[in-house]
């Protein structure tokens, strides 16, 4: 099933379940789980009211994150979603980024244009994740444009191949913290700007403890490996997207560097004795990067 289709889940039905059964600490019958979250009232008609359960259902389960019991029909959550507590929606963001991005749901991601599994997903992401950020925000009309002047390798098809998978898209995209819906969202709620900001900042609080020091080009090599939609990433790669290279941030990742230091979850600094040193694109300084050769971080996640 490709996730950003009319027959998937978007992801606020699915963090509904998800926290019922975190909250509830064992399993919950499915009929029960069902009755609770999909009550008539909730929409016009039985059916109406249950579709979207039965689509979380099926999409959190397709991507190794909920169980259904073949002789009980009971609900348990496992895989990256097993822990969570029901109360951290950025702890359920990563653990839906952990089933996108696994490896065997993104198998010739760039050898093929099969729409399976995370594979139309991801592969938006990684285009997307090549515009700029400070530029304004795009709507499905726009992207068709923009579609044209980086495309994937031809093999994989276009980034979005239709409208209703960029409304779907819009959902997903700010769910896993890789885009933001603009201040004042016109649209219908369709245009986006790509803001990774919140996934960049879960990972490298999640790797590193506040007052640790990291290497610049150490630091993006490891959130890179968390999220492989970022340009130079594994996925972004074999999609032939734009590679500005090992020690250059490109424009999303700049933007959500520049915006932590700027909020003071981290520090970028630089030694000017420093021999590997990262460089980040900052519109205060358009003629030219900024170099950065540490990260430091200064927060814990928040709970």
């Amino acid at each position: 099933m490709a996730l950003i289709n009319v027959d998937a889940s978007r992801p606020d039905p699915m963090w509904a379940v998800v926290r019922l059964l975190a909250h509830s600490k064992k399993p919950v019958p499915l009929n029960g789980a069902r009755a609770l979250l999909s009550p008539p009232t909730l929409a016009s008609g039985d059916k109406d009211a249950s579709e979207m359960f039965n689509k979380a259902v099926k999409t959190l389960r397709e991507l190794g994150l909920l169980h259904v019991a073949d002789s009980t029909g009971e609900l348990t959550l496992m895989g990256p979603a097993e822990h969570l507590d029901g109360q951290d929606w950025d702890a359920f963001a990563a653990a839906l980024r952990s089933a996108v991005f696994a490896p065997e749901r993104n198998s010739g991601l760039g050898d093929n244009d099969e729409q399976r599994e995370s594979r139309d997903l991801t592969r938006a992401l990684a285009w997307f994740l090549t515009l700029d950020p400070m530029g304004p925000a795009v709507d499905w009309d726009q992207t068709q444009d923009l579609m044209k002047e980086t495309p994937l390798r031809p093999e994989a098809g276009p980034a979005v191949v239709n409208a209703e998978r960029w409304r779907q898209f819009c959902d997903w995209a700010p769910a896993l913290g890789l885009a933001a819906r603009p201040l004042l969202a016109g649209g219908g709620g369709s245009r986006l700007v790509p803001d990774c900001t919140a996934a960049v900042r879960y990972v490298m609080q999640c790797l590193w403890e506040p007052g640790r020091q990291v290497n610049a080009v150490t630091a993006v090599r490891s959130v890179r490996e968390y999220l492989p939609v970022l340009s130079s990433g594994q996925y972004s790669l074999a999609l032939h997207l734009p590679n500005p290279g090992d020690r250059v941030a490109g424009p999303a990742l700049s933007f959500a560097l520049l915006r932590g230091n700027d909020e003071g979850w981290l520090r970028l600094e630089l030694d000017s004795d420093a021999a590997l040193v990262l460089q980040v694109s900052d519109p205060e300084q358009p003629s030219s990067p900024r170099y950065v050769s540490d990260i430091t971080i200064q927060e814990a996640p928040s709970a």
